[in-house]
């Protein structure tokens, strides 16, 4: 880090670039192009400490263009691309803004003024496809969210500009909002965007799945409605000459119970002597299913006793009909509520996990089996419905219960010791270097072998008292 008294102009830690005057801020920025123009350590490169305060523009890809990345140290290399991240945000929003404006631009040459007239949107997209060598396809979805962000999504253009968003969390703003009249859409991203930028593009899709659902239940239940009658399956070649098999717009109970169902049989099959991977055996085990290879009776596939269930977190008024809250289908996600009240109704003879929440949090859990799990796992559960790792959004029945504090090393088997995390994130603790905190709250904050602070913005969003260590 540098600051006034070594080269002049610098940014103290907490202070803002936009804190600075007017000379100041010049000054700094001469400061960092100097810097990235002629490094101070000639074996180093060392970052400017307020390069996360520079808006992308001009000034930042100057500064980033000038950085020898193999010249960084590992937590200056993530600064680095996160920077290079905003800038490519930034520049991406430029590419649909100016693709917006070829849709709304008159035939003409060289010469022609900027004039704009909305019937040329009729074939910009062939413009748009010889001017990028796309396909039609491309070019016309591609088309579909430049004009979109130039009209109904303005806020998320803008988030899109500044870097704090990237093109993966635009297209699902995009399409999610495909449906709704533009006052929702406003409601809707005034409470998401700003949260936007600390969560994953499938964080972001569940979250705004429940906010749709609550904003304009009756669109969606159309959108619902018209998906569903699109259903289909559809096989096509990979590139590497297998082949792929996919069932689109099922209905979310089905999907779930038969994600469910595959994931029961291939447990069953991963015994000792097993070599195929999980992931395999999910593979052989649905395709096995599908093209009749299956058949009741073979003892390849019996399923034994205490096999993954179907979880479902509902508020208690929306299953006893007093509200319309969407609820929460394990392995899937958001749900109407008339689909958890019938799941419920017509599966009271199979294993169900439950999850009873009042005002977000959870006040109850159980079972509707003859074998429930053990309490302490059901808590745990139902405290962290995902794995707690950043972004990993696997469901915590299908997770390890890890120790935070290792049990070889006093660390105490009790709610408040342990959360879900997935086999790859659980590896990733023990031998990767990674370290985890847990607030008073019961939120996690991760803290990479780089030393850069990640905290889990959907690790614990319904922010249960904390157990005390020793007790469950």
């Amino acid at each position: 880090m540098f600051d006034h008294r070594d080269v002049g102009v610098g940014l103290w830690p907490g202070e803002r670039l936009e804190d600075l005057e007017a000379e100041d801020q010049l000054a700094y920025r001469l400061t960092c192009l100097e810097l990235a123009d002629g490094w101070t350590e000639p074996d180093r490169h060392v970052l400017p400490s307020g390069l996360e305060e520079i808006a992308p523009g001009p000034f930042l890809a100057a500064v980033v263009s000038s950085v020898d990345a193999e010249r960084l140290n590992g937590h200056d290399a993530i600064r680095l691309m996160q920077a290079r991240a905003r800038l490519g945000s930034h520049h991406d929003s430029g590419k649909y803004v100016a693709m917006a404006e070829v849709a709304c631009s008159p035939p003409g040459d060289a010469d022609s003024p900027p004039e704009r007239c909305l019937e040329s949107v009729e074939y910009a997209a062939v413009e748009i496809a010889a001017g990028l060598t796309l396909t039609r396809r491309a070019s016309e979805s591609q088309l579909d969210l430049a004009l979109s962000l130039s009209d109904r999504l303005r806020q998320v253009l803008t988030s899109f500009s500044e870097g704090r968003i990237d093109l993966g969390k635009v297209r699902v703003f995009h399409q999610m909002f495909g449906h709704l009249p533009k006052d929702t859409v406003d409601m809707v991203l005034d409470r998401i965007l700003d949260d936007a930028s600390g969560l994953t593009t499938g964080q972001l899709r569940a979250r705004l799945t429940r906010h749709v659902l609550e904003a304009d239940p009756d669109g969606s239940r159309a959108s619902f409605e018209e998906g569903l009658n699109d259903r289909k399956v559809t096989a096509y070649p990979n590139p590497d000459h297998t082949g792929s098999l996919l069932i689109s717009n099922g209905h979310p109970v089905e999907v779930a119970a038969a994600r469910t169902h595959i994931e029961t049989l291939a447990r069953s099959l991963k015994t000792g002597d097993e070599t195929r991977t999980l992931d395999q055996l999910r593979s052989d085990v649905a395709l096995d299913l599908l093209s009749g290879k299956c058949a009741c009776g073979n003892p390849k596939y019996q399923v034994k006793p205490g096999g993954s269930g179907v979880d479902i977190h509902v508020s208690g008024s929306t299953l006893a009909g007093l509200s319309d809250d969407p609820a929460e289908l394990a392995g899937y996600g958001p749900v109407f509520a008339e689909i958890a009240r019938k799941t419920v109704m017509e599966n009271v003879d199979g294993e169900w996990r439950f999850v009873v929440t009042d005002n977000g949090g959870p006040v109850a859990t159980g079972t509707l089996a003859r074998r429930p799990s053990p309490a302490q796992q059901r808590q745990v559960r139902a405290n962290y419905p995902k794995c707690v790792h950043p972004g990993c959004r696997l469901d915590a029945w299908d997770c390890d219960l890890d120790h935070r504090y290792p049990h070889g090393q006093g660390g105490a088997t009790c709610i408040h010791n342990l959360a879900p995390l997935c086999r790859h994130h659980h590896q990733s603790k023990t031998d990767g270097g990674w370290k985890l905190q847990r607030s008073d709250y019961g939120d996690h904050e991760w803290t990479s072998p780089s030393a850069t602070p990640t905290p889990d913005h959907e690790a614990h969003p319904t922010r249960c008292p904390m157990v005390p260590s020793g007790r469950t």
